[in-house]
């Protein structure tokens, strides 16, 4: 691993595509054609004088992922329902592959995808303090970046890796009670009054839907 730009960066992957190339598997939507108008004249030519093919770049990646990343493989979008979505819709058109169950088969499996915002926001660091290095926009750039806000966030979450806990349940525990109150959620509401809290014997599926509610059990 090599240290770069104040966070642990491993391997990177960069590939120019060729934009003729890209339009045989769709064509671009005009929104984002004039947005990249707007940028920088250095970020547009790398993003639009590749000449590498679509396809042998998505198979590139599949091997640079199973070559240099553990598993279990977490990809980290900006948002999850961003970046990694619409990775997953490039792959499905330039390079589809099927699992033996006839499912699409990504790099990564579904359960395992992240979202650096959620992460941030758990944090609650400003991400405005961390110095961009590099050509905004360019594609690697940008995800070195996030891995610096990443790194960021997680040392913020856990600043000394639980070497002050009296044990490891102590230090999950902290921590859930860190990410809990970032989220709004402590102090904790309570869902049930006495009436709907059942003691031993009692049916374990019986549930009060509010305080003066009938209750129900299956």
């Amino acid at each position: 691993m090599s240290r770069q730009r104040g966070a642990y960066v491993g391997h990177t992957f960069y590939e120019r595509i060729d934009y003729q190339a890209a339009l045989k598997y769709g064509e671009p939507e005009e929104d984002t054609l004039l947005w990249w108008q707007k940028q920088s004249d250095e970020a547009c030519h790398e993003a639009f004088s590749g000449k590498a093919r679509p396809d042998v770049v998505a198979r590139a990646l599949r091997h640079f992922i199973a070559t240099h990343c553990a598993k279990p493989r977490v990809p980290w979008g900006n948002g999850a329902v961003f970046d990694i979505a619409l990775l997953e819709s490039w792959f499905d058109r330039v390079d589809p592959q099927k699992d033996d169950q006839g499912n699409d088969r990504y790099p990564w499996s579904f359960w395992d995808v992240a979202d650096l915002r959620t992460l941030v926001r758990l944090s609650r660091m400003d991400v405005r303090a961390i110095t961009f290095a590099g050509e905004k926009h360019h594609a690697l750039d940008d995800a070195l970046h996030q891995v610096k806000i990443a790194h960021a966030a997680w040392q913020r979450l856990f600043p000394d890796d639980g070497k002050s806990y009296a044990s490891v349940i102590e230090y999950q525990l902290a921590q859930c009670k860190r990410a809990l109150t970032a989220l709004g959620l402590l102090p904790p509401v309570p869902f049930f009054n006495e009436r709907g809290m059942h003691s031993p014997g009692q049916h374990p599926h019986a549930v009060n839907l509010r305080n003066d509610a009938h209750e129900k059990s299956d």
